[in-house]
């Protein structure tokens, strides 16, 4: 596949599933039509069909996946970011995925406490990603986790903010947290 094809799918990609996003955030879980999705993303429902297939549920399956490997790092290229001490850089990616699909934070807002299978799969992660933090930093009490956490997601969905900015959330946690664990 030549470069021109893989970008113009990427971007066909990322315009309907940022469409699905939204209306399932501003219309209600599965409330919106595979027709409304292709007014809203400017793609075809064939071109839909072929990416996602025709189930709106396999399009927020994608939404799903994204959250864990990307927003949260879960898959083996973000592991190794924070197995080599990269917090930045996984931080940073993160932010990317999120500019891509700028509802994804209200989306996982709106759906983590919910009684469905999208609420179910993002408390799936959000439990992956708080065991993520345990295993890396062991020494963390449970409220210095749960603030780790709080602190990644804020700096994630935060619209300002640039890779010094990112950097400076780091050394803040470094030194109140990390250090400070290691010495008790």
């Amino acid at each position: 596949m030549c470069a021109r094809q893989t970008h113009e799918k990427d971007q066909t990609y990322w315009k309907v599933l940022s469409a699905a996003i939204e209306l399932d955030f501003k219309k209600g879980h599965l409330k919106w039509t595979l027709s409304e999705l292709s007014r809203k993303s400017k793609v075809t429902r064939s071109l839909i069909y072929y990416y996602f297939g025709r189930s709106k549920m396999s399009i927020l399956d994608e939404a799903i996946k994204i959250i864990g490997d990307e927003l949260v790092g879960l898959n083996e290229e973000r592991m190794a970011l924070w197995k080599s001490g990269k917090f930045v850089e996984s931080l940073l990616a993160a932010r990317f995925f999120h500019t891509k699909a700028p509802f994804i934070s209200s989306f996982v807002m709106a759906h983590v406490h919910a009684e469905n299978p999208v609420g179910e799969r993002l408390r799936d992660i959000e439990q992956m990603f708080i065991s993520k933090i345990q295993n890396f930093f062991p020494k963390l009490s449970q409220p210095e986790v749960e603030a780790v956490y709080a602190i990644y997601w804020g700096a994630v969905f935060c619209p300002i903010g640039d890779e010094s900015s990112m950097r400076l959330i780091m050394q803040a946690l470094d030194l109140s947290f990390f250090k400070t664990t290691e010495n008790q």
